[in-house]
């Protein structure tokens, strides 16, 4: 589940005041990062969800990604009882990433306080059955009215949390967790990966499992859809009908009809079975709450007692203290905190308190779990030929650390691990585990089965046991005339190595698909065993040509036997035969030098060459004994000074995989046939990811570099090379993670453009992390380079034309100064009068670093044909400089001839909305807009408003803070006054607003600066806050403020004199002036690395940027709230004269210093 409503007030201050009970360590919050997590399956490794590609990188030191957890694989060392021991190669195991943002994730909603995003990554399950206990009964459990201190806590997970083995239950029941509430699904589509084995080891570990749903629906249709997915996966896992079953509450696009919507999820479920129903959702979405404003979820409609409610009181509370509070002690259970370290260094969980026990009444001591030396025993039962399918039995089970699960990896020989798959085996009454496996499942495969044997132990690690093959078929019985055939060897050739295998006489009763004549030396048996296929010829007969260079050019006796493979597929031995080959033959000696364990190297060398049938090139096979040949690669040798041969293996081209490896020497002839000479093995062990960072190509002109990475090893597989990048101006505000991409040559390149970093100019650092096959970031190393741009560079683009209403948009890209750019201006006028109808744009800064200005033929005099855009910057030193123009055509198809007023942005809850009026494109044109607004019965809060259109579009501001913040309906009625001296009246009716009535001083200012968020230079809101300083006598210094000045200061004052407050901090509209005032009222803090507080007055000397800045003071703000060291502010006159809220880093340099105002 997600963080819910942070909810202070003094109620809950009291309650914490008087509670004598202490606080656990490990129930407190906590800032630690999300960890990795173990997944499913052992063979499944999951990345957490790392940070996305904005995380910032450390400036100084050595660079990492996020704490990891290191997970290793033991390999058992005991045989036990089986047909056959573990072979060296294990099966494959299927890979799934967790990505951020781009893996198949389900998008999960935004929150009302804080968000954040639950992995969603697509992930099969693995087939069987997996028990549960029984939940009881689906009504609530009776309680006394002190029940809730001595009630028991339960935690919920979901893919967030990753694996939890069975001996963290355990912990997590020894502090008194009774339950799990585990989430399965979220939306129509997304599952959680980890479901299965989260809910089988918390039932190992004795605790109740509930079950619950992510939900999205906005209609009765998508929540019946969400309910049967819930279903689906509810009866994938077989969870009983009397399972908790948890519907999670929290889109907000959930809100409307959430109740009739709910119902008919409530409904689907019942109709399938399922009752036992509980609904999760926050304190100020339910009805019957504690707070001032009552949620849209109508309680008695599904009942309070089936509620489990969200609401953390303070950020730190313990178990014993949330049992004593009570929290919505009417509901079924209240969440009391989402950052509960009950299992510190691993998992932070969800923490709830159950009242009547529908979580946790069913929790039972853990059953006692043997343990001892690893041991267990595979038999096939109930081979069944006809249907293709048969039983695997395993007994003897016994671990060190005790069983949790019994994992049975399963393939055919057909096409190696294609058809894989992993069955979780289900445990007898005797003991015994067992699980049935089906040809079908297996893309109906017969003949050699594999069967594996892995045991996942209580503390989570999974451990190889034994293995065993067996024969599959399907179909009807065999047909019991044997098949037949003549082999004879024909063109035995000592020139070429060469001869042929024929087979005559053809009859197999079973239908034929292919003659194959697997064929080998007897030097060294048969480790040069191939299996030819033989083709048909002309006459009915089938022929193979065998080739000595294809087993090893062994000289001697050679062996050719001859199956048949059957319309089902399955080999039929029919017979065999034997030949002598005599060839001349190719030699050489190989040896191994240079074993580099730190790069993960060694080289090949081939030495004593004799090639007597010509010499084109040396070829060094080369691959790896983990999982087969999978990592094969052909080296080519280049021949050195002294007539030898050399390869550089890397291990970075086999999959980074360690242990043996093995390497054969081919020789290609003048005729271009590859002949086998020899091959030895060695053994490879490397440990760290290593690579060489070079910059090339650094071009002043383009302001361009490139990040080349060579000699690239990644031990634990690569999936990508990333280069995280940023300028050492103002920190690593401009930091882009580039991709590189992989060359030719083996290497990495990404080319880093200053236009992508701010154009800052300077030092640039680049740091090389590789993405593993995990998905995991692995630092590797760094550098840095000095970019200089000396040519001012911008495009000019035209899009988004249209014809029908006379608009278009200018982009702007490659923006680059070398004094830097201030701001993008672009000048834009029609054809006709000549530049009559010239506006100066500012364009506003996109996400990718382009800028963009939206322009309509409306505030051009509805002029059409030609327009001319230019294109300025601003430049850091105040200068202005003409970069690029170009024309565009404009058409103006909708033109209109009537004036529109209308409402618009209505927020009631802030006691705010918009007054808008659109001037008629061919209609009289307007000189002033007027709007009077009020909502006492005899107007006695009347306001009026007055704006001067600047346009064809134009906007008033209307807050309920000028109407004395009176809740209630507004009537607003607008007066047009034209140019011709007429004046049109609009009666826009009445509008609720219902703003909190905030008491306290502090969150009245941050109330008021935020009402007057998007007041802009010139606007009537900005000429009245000008009037309003200027209406208090004496003036500070006697000057009376114009609406020309700068205002950031009058901005802050205005605040606390609408407030009543300005003996908190003075009157001014000075910046420096006002520092002195502070210094007087005892309320300054000159050191500007302090970190601030909620309703602070920060201010900044824009001249120095590092810290201690002791210059003069130029810019003035209001502190909203600081979060994750980011701080927020309010500021007035900011980025071309607008309010807006600003983000800087705690310690920014440019912050000048810091008032508290003692506020009551």
């Amino acid at each position: 589940m997600k963080k819910k409503d942070f909810i202070y007030y003094a109620s809950a201050a009291l309650l914490l005041a008087v509670s004598v009970q202490p606080a656990y360590a490990d129930e407190q919050e906590s800032a630690v990062q999300p960890i990795q997590v173990k997944a499913e399956q052992a063979q499944d490794t999951v990345a957490k969800t790392a940070s996305d590609a904005s995380e910032k990188v450390e400036s100084k030191g050595e660079a990492r990604t996020d704490r990891q957890e290191e997970q290793e694989n033991s390999q058992a060392e005991q045989n036990t009882e089986s047909s056959q021991s573990v072979p060296a190669s294990l099966p494959k195991q299927s890979q799934t990433k967790v990505e951020n943002q781009s893996a198949s994730i389900e998008e999960t909603a935004q929150r009302e306080e804080v968000s954040k995003v639950d992995e969603a990554a697509s992930k099969k399950g693995a087939a069987g059955n997996t028990t549960f206990y029984s939940t009881g009964h689906a009504g609530p459990a009776s309680r006394s009215s002190d029940e809730a201190v001595q009630a028991k806590t339960f935690v919920d997970v979901s893919s967030h949390n990753g694996s939890i083995s069975v001996n963290d239950y355990l912990t997590l029941a020894n502090k008194g967790v009774g339950g799990v509430v585990v989430k399965l699904t979220e939306g129509t589509t997304y599952r959680n990966p980890y479901a299965g084995e989260q809910a089988r080891n918390a039932q190992l570990a004795g605790l109740q499992v509930s079950a619950y749903a992510f939900s999205h629906y906005t209609s009765e249709e998508q929540a019946r859809a969400e309910a049967r997915h819930f279903i689906s996966e509810a009866r994938n896992l077989n969870l009983p009908k009397n399972t908790v079953m948890v519907n999670d509450m929290e889109d907000a696009k959930m809100k409307d009809n959430i109740n009739r919507n709910t119902l008919a999820w409530a409904d689907e479920m019942r109709k399938n079975g399922y009752t036992n129903l509980m609904y999760y959702t926050s304190a100020s979405w339910i009805d019957e709450n504690n707070l001032r404003g009552k949620g849209p979820v109508k309680t008695a409609q599904f009942g309070l007692e089936n509620f489990w409610v969200a609401q953390y009181p303070t950020a730190k509370l313990s178990t014993n203290d949330a049992k004593t509070l009570r929290y919505n002690g009417r509901a079924g259970a209240w969440q009391f905190t989402s950052q509960a370290e009950l299992l510190p260094g691993k998992h932070v969980f969800d923490h709830s308190v159950d009242y009547t026990g529908r979580f946790t009444s069913q929790a039972k001591p853990a059953p006692e779990v043997p343990k001892g030396p690893l041991s267990g025993k595979i038999t096939i039962e109930n081979n069944d030929s006809l249907a293709g399918r048969f039983d695997v039995v395993i007994s003897n089970v016994l671990a060190p650390q005790g069983v949790a699960s019994v994992s049975v990896p399963v393939w055919s020989d057909d096409k190696g691990q294609d058809d894989l798959v992993w069955y979780h085996a289900t445990r007898q009454q005797d003991g015994r585990y067992r699980v049935t496996v089906k040809a079908s499942d297996h893309k109906n495969a017969t003949g050699k089965y594999h069967v594996h044997l892995y045991y996942t132990q209580l503390n989570g690690e999974q451990i190889g046991v034994t293995a065993t093959t067996t024969e599959v078929s399907i179909g009807k019985t065999a047909n019991k005339e044997k098949p037949s055939g003549r082999v004879t060897i024909e063109n035995n050739n000592p020139t070429t190595g060469t001869f042929d295998a024929v087979i005559r006489d053809v009859v197999s009763p079973n239908g034929l698909k292919e003659v194959l004549v697997p064929t080998w030396s007897e030097v060294n048996g048969q480790d040069d065993l191939v299996w030819h296929k033989a083709v048909k010829q002309a006459d009915g007969s089938y022929r193979a040509t065998i080739k000595a260079s294809d087993h090893k050019n062994s000289q001697g006796k050679y062996l050719s036997h001859v199956y048949y493979v059957t319309a089902t597929g399955t080999k039929e031995f029919v017979t065999g035969t034997a030949t002598t080959v005599h060839h001349k033959h190719s030699a050489g000696t190989l040896t191994i030098e240079n074993n580099n364990s730190t790069t993960g190297t060694f080289d090949a060398v081939i030495r004593n060459v004799v090639a007597p049938n010509g010499l084109k090139e040396v070829l060094v096979p080369t691959w790896s004994e983990v999982n087969g040949q999978d990592d094969l690669v052909w080296h080519k040798a280049v021949k050195q000074a002294d007539g030898s041969y050399r390869a550089t293996i890397k291990a970075s081209d086999h999959k980074n995989s360690q242990g043996k490896y093995l390497s054969h020497v081919y020789y290609v002839t003048a005729t271009g046939t590859k002949e086998f000479v020899t091959g030895t093995a060695t053994t490879v062990h490397h440990k760290h990811s290593a690579g060489t960072l070079t910059i090339e190509n650094n071009n002043s002109v383009t302001g361009t570099f490139d990040a080349v990475i060579r000699d690239v090893v990644a031990p634990n597989g690569l999936n990508e090379v990333l280069v995280p990048t940023w300028s050492e101006v103002n920190g690593q505000d401009d930091l882009v993670w580039h991709k590189a991409v992989k060359q030719a040559d083996g290497s990495y390149r990404a080319t880093i453009k200053a236009s992508d970093h701010k154009n800052s100019q300077g030092k640039y650092l680049s740091h090389v992390y590789y993405v593993t096959a995990t998905g995991t970031k692995e630092f590797v190393t760094g550098t840095a380079t000095t970019v200089h741009q000396s040519k001012v560079t911008g495009t000019l683009t035209i899009t988004n034309k249209n014809p029908e209403v006379g608009s278009f948009d200018v982009v702007i890209s490659d923006v680059f100064s070398p004094k830097g750019v201030q701001s993008v201006q672009v000048p834009v006028w029609s054809d006709q009068g000549g530049q009559d109808d010239l506006i100066w744009y500012s364009a506003t800064r996109q996400s990718d670093g382009s800028y963009k200005a939206s322009i309509k033929a409306e505030n051009h005099k509805n002029s059409t044909g030609t327009y001319h855009v230019h294109l300025y910057y601003i430049q850091n030193d105040g200068s202005r400089i003409g970069v690029h123009s170009t024309t565009t055509q404009v058409e103006y198809r909708n033109l209109t001839h009537k004036t529109k007023a209308y409402i618009k942005d209505v927020n009631s809850q802030t006691g705010t909305f918009t007054v808008a009026v659109d001037q008629s494109s061919q209609g009289k044109r307007i000189k002033n807009i007027r709007a009077a607004v009020w909502s006492q019965a005899h107007q006695e809060n009347l306001s009026w408003y007055t704006q001067t259109p600047a346009g064809g579009h134009t906007e008033i501001g209307i807050t309920a803070v000028n109407h004395g913040n009176k809740q209630g309906d507004y009537t607003t009625h607008v007066y047009v006054d034209y140019t011709d001296g007429s004046v049109e009246g609009f009666n826009l009716g009445q509008t609720r607003l219902m703003p909190h009535q905030v008491t306290d001083q502090k969150n009245r200012v941050i109330r008021a600066a935020s009402n007057l968020v998007g007041t802009s230079t010139g606007s009537a809101a900005h000429q009245r806050m000008v009037e309003d300083y200027n209406s208090v006598k004496p003036l500070p210094v006697g000057y009376a403020v114009k609406n020309t000045d700068d205002w950031c200061d009058v901005f802050v004052t205005v605040v606390f004199q609408r407030e009543g407050l300005s003996h908190l901090v003075g009157r001014e509209c000075g910046v420096e002036r006002h520092i002195q005032i502070f210094k007087k009222l005892g309320i300054w803090n000159e050191d500007g690395t302090t970190t601030p507080q909620s309703g602070d007055i920060i201010t900044f000397n824009w001249d120095k940027d590092t810290q201690q800045n002791d210059g003069w003071a130029d810019h003035i703000g209001i502190v909203e709230r600081v979060e994750n060291g980011w701080i927020h502010t309010i500021e007035g006159n900011s980025s071309n004269g607008v309010v807006r809220r600003n983000t800087y880093r705690v310690g920014h340099g440019n912050i000048r210093g810091f008032a508290r105002p003692h506020y009551q």
